[in-house]
């Protein structure tokens, strides 16, 4: 049983998060810092929370949620997972890749001595949040 609806609800709620995290990283690159981090602290608690609610909602005969509700569910757990990137990202210095390259630092050094030590923890800390609520939605999705 839990493979169907694996198979149901886990592509559809990958879809969402992905959709989410582009929106989100759109938004870090448009909005100033403290906007994203204001933002990002809003939806950070309630948005997990609604995504795990959806399914009794849906089954309760909420009309406004549609029948596609898992992929509202993936945009709804993007920014817990985005939390560890954004952090990442606007807590670094200004101009650190800048300072690479007049020191001489090419593309793959700068890679491997600046980003890779910089954003692996913040990675697996993201893929790790994803799973588990991945897991969780879908495990509350089911009948």
């Amino acid at each position: 049983m839990m493979s169907i609806s694996m198979r149901l609800h886990l592509p559809a709620i990958i879809l969402g998060l992905l959709i989410g995290c582009g929106v989100i990283t759109l938004l870090m690159r448009l909005l100033p810092a403290r906007h994203v981090r204001l933002l990002g602290l809003l939806v950070l608690l309630p948005g997990p929370a609604l995504a795990f609610a959806l399914p009794e909602l849906h089954r309760a005969g909420l009309s406004f949620i549609g029948r596609h509700y898992d992929i509202l569910q993936g945009v709804l757990i993007s920014p817990a997972v985005m939390m560890p990137f954004g952090a990442t990202l606007l807590g670094l210095p200004i101009g650190t890749t800048r300072a690479a390259i007049g020191l001489g630092a090419d593309l793959t050094t700068r890679l491997k001595l600046i980003w890779l030590p910089l954003l692996l923890p913040a990675a697996l800390l993201s893929l790790t949040i994803a799973v588990l609520l991945c897991l969780g939605c879908v495990i509350l999705d089911r009948p």
